[in-house]
């Protein structure tokens, strides 16, 4: 079957690996390649789980934890995959609000699956990426900053994606001045529902992975603790009752909901997810435009689930009581109930890595 290949990336939270991933173990899964995914989140109820799900691909997950501090956890979901599903290629996708991956996951890795090929990269929304580099206007705190930067310091190649959602004037200025600032970096300029884009990020990956061009970081944890700290999470399971068979429509009104609440209160989102009937996938990140609107298929339901995590620079119980307050308002407006099922509401902890090889 020859070496498996893991593909292990990082980068902040919003910066479209999910859907890079999708479209890679498609486009594999055409070439007779088995590929398969692990997600990972600080949370347990994750909407990229539930949307690698719906696209049959094969999934295991690390939770609870990042990988790094989750280490053992990755290893044996890493060896289910080779074992039960076959995996030729694994795609590891770090939680948003990571850094450190190379001491603290890479380097374990290769000291630990030696017969693996592996490579590295970091993904960065263009938008996000062009207006914290401009600081016009500042998105995020600046130890929650401190994160961002650190992981694009520590890429070897970083895929700057979504090229296809910013202007033509600002992507020409980001080239120049990512070329100015991180002279010795590669940079992938992707937009990742694109095939072509995707077969050359994968054509980089298998050079990579025979390249080893990693170092480590110097890295102060209690910057980086706090920054994580600065991001509430939210993951909350909803099931939406409607009389008049309304509730998929209902569904979207309160997503959109929520997310006008929280960009009138300010508060940044690193990324806020929304899966409908594990099948239907929502996302808004702090680039989405003001206004954003969301058309579905007119489907009729006299029920349905909707699953929401939210990452937001904020006190976890503000979103939490904003997420309600809207719930209250498409129920008023409605007549109809809509049930929390589940309900998690957290910062994270002090990142405590299994391992740090920093050499």
């Amino acid at each position: 079957m020859g070496k498996l290949k893991l593909h292990v990336l990082s980068g902040f939270l919003g910066s479209g690996k999910t859907t890079a991933i999708q479209l890679a173990c498609m486009m594999l899964k055409k070439k007779n390649v088995n590929a398969a995914v692990i997600t990972n989140d600080q949370g347990m109820k994750l909407v990229d789980s539930a949307f690698f799900k719906a696209q049959r691909i094969p999934l295991r997950q690390v939770v609870n934890g990042c990988f790094c501090c989750q280490f053992q956890q990755l290893e044996t979901r890493i060896q289910s995959l080779i074992e039960n599903t076959g995996a030729q290629t694994i795609f590891a996708e770090s939680v948003g609000s990571c850094t450190d991956i190379v001491a603290t996951v890479i380097n374990p890795l290769l000291a630990y699956q030696p017969d693996a090929q592996l490579s590295f990269s970091v993904f960065a929304d263009a938008r996000l990426l062009y207006q914290i580099l401009k600081s016009k206007p500042p998105v995020f705190e600046e130890c929650v900053n401190y994160i961002f930067f650190k992981q694009i310091e520590e890429a070897g190649l970083i895929v700057v994606n979504k090229i296809d959602l910013i202007a033509t004037e600002p992507l020409n200025e980001l080239k120049i001045i990512l070329d100015e600032k991180y002279p010795e970096k590669s940079f992938l300029f992707q937009n990742s529902l694109n095939e072509e884009s995707i077969e050359l990020w994968l054509d980089t990956l298998e050079q990579d992975a025979k390249e080893s061009r990693l170092n480590p970081l110097s890295i102060d944890y209690d910057i980086y603790a706090a920054g994580e700290a600065q991001l509430a999470w939210i993951d909350q399971e909803l099931q939406i009752n409607s009389a008049d068979n309304n509730a998929l429509e209902e569904a979207v009104k309160l997503v959109n909901l929520i997310y006008t609440k929280i960009r009138e209160a300010e508060y940044a989102i690193g990324h806020l997810k929304f899966i409908l009937d594990d099948e239907t996938k929502i996302s808004f990140t702090a680039s989405s435009p003001t206004g954003m609107k969301l058309e579905m298929e007119n489907k009729k339901a006299n029920g349905c689930k909707l699953l929401i995590n939210a990452r937001v620079q904020a006190k976890p119980e503000a979103v939490e009581l904003l997420i309600r307050d809207a719930i209250k308002e498409i129920e008023k407006h409605t007549g109809n109930k809509i049930i929390s099922t589940s309900l998690s509401a957290f910062q994270p902890g002090y990142p405590r890595p299994t391992h740090r090889m920093a050499t």
